[in-house]
């Protein structure tokens, strides 16, 4: 699938121009057909013109140089708009390693009593797992979150400092999980590196924070593929110490990985978890990204000037 990303699509509006430029265009023709009508001598000026200095409106397109410069010049300008918003082509491709950022939920409701033991600690137990089921030369990091994002473990291709790392994660007690700054926290760790993955672990419930919908569009400028793995029984369980009932929220975490070209897992065992983790290390596809607006560019410049020959040349008018 290809997909186009604009770096600055602010410069969009500008194609709302041509409809005005297109108006202009005739309002000045009319003005010039008017004056060119007096003139009697009709002959003399297309001799003189090498062609029909008005444009025959009935002979097609090509034949008619009022019409055809116009499409010209709209299309120039199209594609030099579309140069300068920074068009970009991402499609997806093989790619043999990858660099990963292991996003775990460290929040209040991941102490969650549905799984047999809490549902960090399978969260972390299967991310060991996967770190050992990683081949090639990965390198790997590590963000916690909770009401914020945290920087765990910067990227390393040391497996056991990893698992170090992960064996120490606890719950954090502060109120909330924010899955949008863990996002964009992990994205910005992942900056410089090629083929980039972040796998999210979370009962998917984002409640505070940077929203779900801006930390996609963010993965989406920066071709992250984010696989998210929802963890939590479809009933849900009890927080110790607590009266209250969490239950995952699934539709969030299936949004961020079908927009980010990622896979969504649910887990509702430490067994299927794992499993999770070993297919999503066996994937071999990344995004890459083909920046063409310089090839955009030299398209419009080319056609300007093309304009400009035909103008001096077979569209020749009088002065």
């Amino acid at each position: 699938m290809v997909e186009v990303i604009f770096t600055n699509p602010v410069y969009l509006w500008t194609l709302l121009l041509l409809p005005f430029m297109i108006v202009i265009h005739i309002l000045i023709l009319k003005k010039i057909e008017t004056a060119a009508l007096k003139f009697s001598n009709f002959e003399a000026i297309e001799r003189v013109s090498k062609g029909d200095f008005l444009g025959d409106r009935y002979k097609g397109l090509f034949n008619n140089k009022n019409i055809f410069l116009l499409i010209l010049r709209l299309l120039v300008y199209t594609l030099l708009i579309f140069s300068v918003t920074g068009t970009n082509l991402w499609y997806v491709g093989e790619a043999s390693d990858f660099d990963y950022i292991l996003a775990i939920d460290t929040s209040t409701s991941m102490l969650a009593d549905d799984f047999e033991i809490s549902r960090l600690e399978s969260a972390k137990d299967a991310a060991k797992l996967f770190v050992d089921s990683v081949v090639g030369k990965s390198d790997i990091g590590v963000v916690s979150f909770a009401s914020a994002a945290f920087v765990d473990k910067d990227f390393t291709s040391d497996k056991n400092e990893v698992k170090e790392i992960i064996g120490k994660l606890d719950v954090k007690e502060s109120g909330g999980t924010n899955i949008g700054d863990a996002i964009i926290t992990s994205i910005n760790l992942l900056e410089g590196k090629r083929a980039k993955i972040v796998i999210l672990i979370t009962d998917g419930q984002s409640n505070i924070g940077t929203s779900v919908n801006t930390a996609i569009d963010y993965a989406r400028t920066k071709a992250v593929i984010i696989h998210t793995i929802g963890i939590g029984t479809e009933a849900g369980g009890k927080i110790f110490g607590l009266n209250i009932t969490s239950k995952l929220d699934e539709q969030s975490l299936k949004i961020i990985a079908l927009d980010t070209d990622g896979k969504y897992f649910r887990a509702e065992s430490k067994e299927v978890l794992e499993n999770a983790f070993k297919e999503i290390a066996s994937f071999k596809e990344e995004k890459i990204s083909l920046n063409i607006s310089w090839i955009l560019l030299i398209i419009g410049f080319s056609l300007l000037a093309i304009e400009w020959i035909l103008v001096h040349s077979i569209y020749r008018t009088i002065p």
